[in-house]
């Protein structure tokens, strides 16, 4: 059976410029007009600013449960926290875990995966699962990982970890400064997974490391120590080298308000993604939740863990979009189209989201004129 959608929205942000009174139009789940031709009697009216789905690369879980209980219930609960959250697709993020452990997880992960569309191809409930992201435990500074379990990223590691993701996997993490970092990042890369540098206070390596391959950092200026003038560390590396992709935690916490704003001032829409690092917290009511294991405590929004480091947040997407937009006063809609959905996408690669376009999967982030956003497919 064809499924055909069509909307009308006051306004939609399309790759080159921001257009009024836009019909959409799509086929069992992909866009297949975008234009200003008159709408069919069935469209859906939407009042707002259509924006392509927000695409979330840092999501360790939501909703109440965590992406390393790697169960297809927990999952489930955090997709759709997601989704409510107002992205339409992210990647599944599991942190540092004991090496045998972890596999276990990335295995009944990917498997998960694999499943989420339903057997006749439709996308499953909540947001769509784009690929996993491993975000240790090759890394070198722990924040709120558990550093025993950290291990160099060598080529034996790699290729266990490519086998159990059977394909899945989209997004590593890599300490610039382990043992074997820059041959990791081309191995990975090889294999057609994108590579972020993060989690590491010292500059070794960054350089070799995104000469062979990395072209991101995991949550700019955070775990990345002092941001020195002299002595440059991963932060001041990444805002200099314009083949990085500076993914940034936009909750006026981990990174101030002016650090937001001079970080996109040397970035700019290209070079600046939105991310959550979002925790079971979000979504959720302040209490205490779980993250790989460690206990985390949610107060005001605001996730650490028993020594009162940050440990995730409780970010959603529209949460994180709504602060850009009041940090960056002169970013509008379609900067914001850039660095919660285009940008992310193109970083791991996904082809499918992260344009208002033919061919593009029929998900959207809607920007209602009250600020609230809401996701739509």
């Amino acid at each position: 059976m064809v499924i055909a959608r069509e909307w009308i929205v006051d306004r939609a942000i399309l790759p080159d410029r921001v257009q009024a009174s836009t019909r959409v139009a799509s086929i069992d789940g992909r866009i297949v007009a975008v234009d200003q031709m008159a709408a069919g009697p069935e469209a859906e009216r939407l009042n707002g600013t259509l924006l392509p789905g927000f695409v979330d690369l840092q999501v360790n879980g939501a909703g109440g449960r965590s992406v390393d209980e790697a169960t297809p219930e927990a999952l489930q609960v955090v997709a759709e926290a997601v989704w409510k959250g107002g992205a339409t697709a992210f990647l599944p993020t599991l942190i540092t875990a004991p090496w045998p452990q972890l596999l276990e997880q990335v295995r009944a992960t990917a498997q998960w995966l694999k499943q989420w569309h339903q057997e006749d191809g439709t996308p499953g409930p909540g947001a769509e699962p784009l690929g996993l992201h491993l975000e240790g435990p090759f890394l070198s500074t722990p924040g709120a990982h558990p550093e025993e379990h950290f291990v160099d990223p060598t080529p034996e590691r790699i290729r266990e970890l490519l086998d159990a993701a059977d394909g899945t996997l989209r997004l590593v993490t890599i300490g610039n400064a382990r043992n074997g970092a820059p041959a990791a990042a081309k191995q990975l890369t090889d294999a057609g997974v994108t590579v972020a540098l993060g989690h590491c206070d010292r500059g070794d390596q960054f350089t070799d490391c995104v000469d062979l391959g990395a072209t991101a950092v995991t949550h700019l200026f955070n775990v990345m120590g002092p941001l020195h003038h002299r002595t440059l560390g991963p932060a001041a590396l990444a805002l200099d080298d314009a083949r990085v992709t500076c993914p940034i935690i936009v909750d006026g916490v981990h990174v101030a308000p002016a650090m937001v704003r001079n970080a996109f001032a040397v970035l700019g829409p290209d070079r600046t993604v939105l991310v959550t690092d979002a925790v079971s917290a979000a979504g959720m009511p302040d209490g205490t939740y779980s993250l790989s294991g460690i206990e985390v405590t949610a107060k005001d929004g605001v996730v650490r863990d028993a020594n009162n480091n940050l440990a995730g947040s409780a970010l959603t997407m529209a949460l994180a979009a709504r602060n850009f937009l009041q940090f960056v006063e002169k970013a509008g809609p379609w900067t914001l189209g850039k660095v919660a959905s285009t940008n992310p996408a193109r970083l791991i690669g996904c082809s499918e989201h992260g344009e208002l376009a033919c061919e593009q999967r029929a998900a959207f982030t809607l920007l209602a004129d009250d600020g609230t956003f809401t996701a739509i497919r």
